[in-house]
């Protein structure tokens, strides 16, 4: 869909579009906390002999359970995702507060959850939100110190290890908490940084989307104001042509002049002509395109000097395509040019042709290469490594326009010394 013609009434902040990254992770992390609680709870009956009040726990679990199954229903929902990544973060706090309130209160060392939920929201809720929950997380393991059910033994001998559950405890704790910080904000780190590389090179293809326009208004106008007393001058020279050749003593050179006038006024209409062509907006597919003529095309355009320097390879049995030739085929001359405008005289471009399965195109000389900081600046508009006067830097920026438009893509890798290499990948 075109930008301009999508339309939504909510206005979204980069936090909020990060929580529509976060909330699949934080359900996950949620069911690995709640089948961390209920295998610890577990241990603790089967192998120190704790007495579990079993439904108050388990009405705590299974609220968990309820509230994460409730967020997965929200997943497509238009209410603010970080309102439910936040509220969700604050009502685990407030669980795990009633667990410990179950199980022995300061005594139970699975409070180091609670560094758990507060990691997650200073990584994907910011700083106001992760300095919120420490402060509810502390104030409420603060009244398990006031409040709380005391541990209870099945016999007393086990009540006598109390201090080695404890410590034992605090070793699980410690293991459950950082193995959970490690992999899941990790994971959502990686999800954030991923996200964040789609929005900058969104960003850049916006931009040069907007670059293009200008350059398709500037040619646009151009063929417009040009045309005109372009014509005029050409249907002047062949009157002036044809009153020449009707008087026998005019010199014999000046029909040739004129004919060589008209010549250049042809070509110079034809370049205008493709400028106005690139100006419009879509461009007509032509269906049933062979190669084979494609390539004598791009040959006639690029001259018979450089042609003669051009290695052209084409598949086996190629393939007729669909695709808007005018443009096609002006992108490869551009990018023929290129490579032959960075060769020496004597050196040789090779046009190898692939579809496998979709249309690549890969140009490759071997003259003068590019520095990195150069290949990275190829593609901007004006940018160029010819002479002054040599060109207007516009080819590859063009070309790469052209791939976009046509869901494709257009890359290069270079090396001073060695030459260039441009690759065009097409679904055609």
């Amino acid at each position: 869909m075109h930008p301009a013609a999508a339309t939504s009434s909510e206005v979204t902040t980069p936090l909020e579009a990060s929580s529509r990254v976060v909330i699949p992770w934080l359900i996950r992390l949620r069911w690995v906390s709640l089948a961390a609680l209920a295998v610890a709870a577990w241990a603790a009956a089967v192998f120190w002999r704790v007495r579990l009040p079993l439904v108050p726990l388990l009405t705590l679990l299974a609220a968990m359970a309820a509230t994460n199954l409730a967020l997965s229903s929200q997943l497509r929902s238009p209410a603010p995702r970080r309102t439910l990544i936040g509220g969700a973060l604050v009502l685990d706090a407030a669980l795990l507060t009633g667990v410990l309130y179950l199980l022995g209160g300061p005594l139970n060392p699975f409070s180091i959850v609670y560094l758990v939920g507060i990691t997650m929201a200073a990584v994907t809720l910011g700083r106001r939100w992760a300095i919120a929950l420490a402060v509810f997380s502390n104030l409420a393991y603060g009244l398990t110190f006031s409040y709380n059910r005391p541990f209870e033994f099945v016999d007393d001998a086990s009540g006598n290890a109390l201090l080695a559950l404890h410590l034992y405890g605090m070793w699980v704790a410690l293991a459950a908490a950082a193995g959970l910080i490690a992999y899941f904000v990790g994971r959502i780190a990686e999800a954030l940084e991923q996200r964040e590389r789609e929005l900058t090179a969104s960003r850049a293809a916006a931009a040069r989307s907007e670059r293009l326009a200008a350059l398709f208004a500037l040619g646009a106008g151009a063929a417009h104001e040009l045309a005109t007393p372009l014509s005029t001058i050409r249907t002047a020279a062949i009157e002036l042509e044809r009153t020449l050749r009707t008087q026998p003593d005019s010199p014999g050179g000046v029909p040739g002049y004129v004919r060589v006038m008209r010549t250049e006024i042809d070509r110079c209409t034809a370049v205008l002509d493709g400028l106005s062509g690139r100006a419009s907006s879509t461009a007509a597919t032509d269906t049933g395109v062979r190669l084979t003529a494609l390539m004598d095309d791009v040959r006639l355009r690029i001259g018979a000097a450089l042609a003669g320097r051009l290695d052209v390879k084409l598949p086996d049995a190629p393939r007729a395509i669909e695709a808007p030739v005018e443009p096609l085929c002006q992108v490869l001359v551009a990018l023929i040019r290129n490579a032959f405008d960075a060769s020496a005289p004597e050196q040789r471009v090779t046009l190898l042709v692939n579809q496998q399965p979709s249309l690549r195109v890969e140009v490759t000389d071997s003259g003068r290469g590019m520095a990195p900081e150069e290949a990275a600046r190829a593609g901007e508009p004006f940018f160029t490594t010819k002479p002054p006067g040599s060109g207007l830097g516009l080819g590859l920026f063009l070309a790469r326009a052209f791939a976009d438009q046509m869901g494709g893509s257009l890359r290069w890798q270079s090396s001073v010394g060695k030459g260039t290499s441009v690759v065009l990948d097409l679904p055609v």
